[in-house]
C-alpha cells in the first residue's frame, strides 16, 4: 500500500515480519528531495510493485538509509541495485553488519546531500538501542522507525497478543515499547534529542510498524515522551 503523505513524501507498506511470535508490516518512507533523487528510510523488500512505485516517482535512488540496528533486512539488494546511492546507517547498525561498516554514519548533523529538505538528531540515552530521527521539513512529517509502533493484535496467538499488550505497542493506543522506556538510562541524552524533536514542531509523526496514531503530533509527543519527565 502506497500513501501520499503531502507533496514530495509517501510512504510504502512492503511484506509483512514476524516479531515476537507476532506479524506486523514493514514501511518505508521516501522523499523527492529538491534535486528530484530520492531519499530512502528503512527500504521494504525491493520487488516489481517497489520498482514500479520508485518508477512513477522518476528520481534516482540517492540515499538508503538504515536508522537502527534492527532495520538492515533489505538494504543490501538495495545497494545492489542502485550502486550509485550512498548508504548511512546508525552506529550500531554499522558495527552489527560487516557490510555495512564503511556506510556513512548518521549522527545529529544531516547530510549535506539531503540537508536542505530533512533535520536529524540521534535518539539515544538508552543501553538497548537508538535510533536516528528524521524531520522533513517541507511537510513538517517526524519520521520514527521503532520508537512508536500500533499493531492489531486481533488473531495474534495468546502468548505473543499478551506480550504486545505488555510493551503496550497495541491498536488503537499504541506508542513508545515499554521496555524502550524502562532501559532508558540517560535521560538527560534522551531529553536533549526530544527539545531537537519538539522545536522541529512537527504536524504528523510517522513511523515502520501498525496503524498511524490519530492523536496531533505535538499531543502525541507529550503524552509518550513525558516518562522523561
Amino acid at each position: 500500500m502506497v500513501v501520499e503523505i503531502s507533496n514530495d513524501i509517501w510512504t510504502m507498506d512492503g511484506p509483512d515480519l514476524v516479531f515476537a511470535g507476532a506479524s506486523m508490516n514493514t514501511r518505508m518512507t521516501v522523499v523527492r528531495l529538491q534535486d528530484g533523487c530520492l531519499w530512502v528510510h528503512s527500504p521494504i523488500e525491493l520487488n516489481a510493485q517497489t520498482r514500479a512505485f520508485l518508477n512513477d516517482l522518476g528520481g534516482d535512488v540517492a540515499a538508503l538509509v538504515g536508522p537502527n540496528k534492527f532495520h538492515h533486512l533489505f538494504i543490501e539488494p538495495w545497494r545492489e541495485a542502485f550502486p550509485d546511492a550512498v548508504v548511512f546507517a546508525e552506529e550500531e547498525l554499522r558495527k552489527k553488519i560487516p557490510s555495512l561498516s564503511t556506510a556513512e554514519l548518521l549522527s545529529n548533523q544531516a547530510a549535506s546531500l539531503y540537508a536542505n529538505d530533512i533535520d536529524q538528531v540521534i535518539f539515544g540515552g538508552n543501553r538497548m538501542f537508538q535510533e536516528a530521527v528524521f524531520f522533513h521539513r517541507a511537510s513538517r512529517s517526524l519520521i520514527f522507525t521503532d520508537l512508536m509502533v500500533n499493531l492489531k493484535a486481533d488473531g495474534v496467538s495468546f502468548l505473543p497478543r499478551m506480550f504486545l499488550k505488555f510493551e503496550g505497542v497495541t491498536y488503537p493506543n499504541g506508542g513508545i515499547p515499554r521496555l524502550y522506556r524502562w532501559f532508558t538510562n540517560d535521560k538527560a541524552a534522551a531529553r536533549a534529542a526530544l527539545n531537537t524533536i519538539r522545536g522541529w514542531q512537527p504536524q504528523r509523526v510517522l513511523f515502520c510498524h501498525g496503524e498511524p496514531l490519530e492523536l496531533p503530533a505535538q499531543a502525541l509527543l507529550e503524552r509518550e515522551f513525558s516518562y522523561l519527565d
